[in-house]
């Protein structure tokens, strides 16, 4: 999942889009109702915390058509959503405090005359599992069919303890600087293929120590000479570390491919790499210090 969400123009070209939607004919929606659960329950999972609010909408118009909700997350960086590229109109609009809003389509498709759909909108916050509740600030969302709001709520946010409770909450607060780390199982051997050039794997990890919100986490090559291409992943292509963001506590572990079209065999030097988080825009580290691995490389004829 490589898409970028910071394209903040065409982010809010996309939420002007779907407000200059809301003026649509209203008659199919006459009568159509929908409720919100008044409270999010994140569950603490191997990754953090998930959890899903669930909204009943009855549409009670006379012919088929599509239903909308716009949600405001409640923690920055929460609202979760794989089809986001495909099902939503814009990647977001940004608020002052850094959460998003956007607006997606009701899964499931048209909307039938008299139906009843029960859909769920997800959520996850990549925070350590704590053995106390917590809470946190209230999300929003709204549903539209055809362009008319048939409800518009707010919900609680609770995290469930890894005991089970939910009683006596404490707040929630979010880190608002990453901090991440990198190490990597050197050296780099280089081996020379039969139609030439040479190719060579490192074993790398990553590791999140805080909780603040991010998209995903680059990671590039310093120290690299022309001959040199792009890191790569077998997972997301170049220059990604895979599998999205991290954790807070995470360490993960890939295998990161280098290849080398030059001609010297043998010591190639030191080659560094480097981490770094993105959200809309790259990311400050709050310790860039341990962000860089070094380690040598080295080209070999094949066996």
């Amino acid at each position: 999942m490589r898409t970028r969400l910071a394209i903040i123009l065409a982010a809010a070209l996309g939420v002007v889009a779907s407000l200059a939607l809301a003026g649509a004919p209203a008659q199919a929606a006459t009568g159509s109702t929908a409720t919100v659960a008044d409270r999010l329950v994140l569950e603490p999972t191997e990754r953090g915390y998930r959890g899903s609010l669930e909204v009943d909408l009855t549409y009670h118009g006379a012919e088929p058509t599509f239903a909308r909700y716009v949600v405001t997350e409640p923690i920055v960086g929460s609202y979760l959503n794989d089809a986001w590229a495909t099902s939503c109109y814009s990647s977001g609009h940004q608020l002052p405090d850094g959460r998003i809003r956007v607006e997606c389509e009701v899964p499931g498709g048209r909307l039938m005359p008299g139906e009843h759909r029960r859909f769920r909108v997800d959520f996850q916050v990549l925070t350590a599992v704590q053995a106390y509740a917590m809470k946190a600030g209230n999300g929003r969302l709204a549903v539209t069919v055809d362009g008319q709001t048939v409800t518009d709520e707010t919900f609680r946010t609770r995290f469930r303890s890894t005991t089970g409770s939910l009683a006596d909450p404490q707040p929630y607060v979010q880190d608002t600087q990453v901090d991440l780390s990198v190490s990597v199982a050197g050296p780099l051997t280089l081996v020379r293929h039969p139609a030439g050039g040479f190719a060579g794997t490192v074993r790398v990890t990553v590791s999140a120590h805080t909780d603040a919100p991010h998209r995903g986490v680059r990671i590039s090559g310093h120290n690299l000479s022309a001959d040199f291409g792009w890191p790569w992943t077998e997972e997301c292509s170049h220059e990604c570390v895979p599998g999205g963001p991290i954790a807070e506590g995470e360490e993960r572990t890939f295998d990161l491919h280098l290849d080398y079209f030059g001609t010297t065999v043998g010591d190639l030097g030191e080659i560094s790499l480097e981490v770094q988080a993105e959200w809309l825009t790259p990311q400050t580290d709050a310790n860039p210090a341990d962000n860089v691995a070094t380690f040598r490389a080295f080209a070999v004829d094949a066996a």
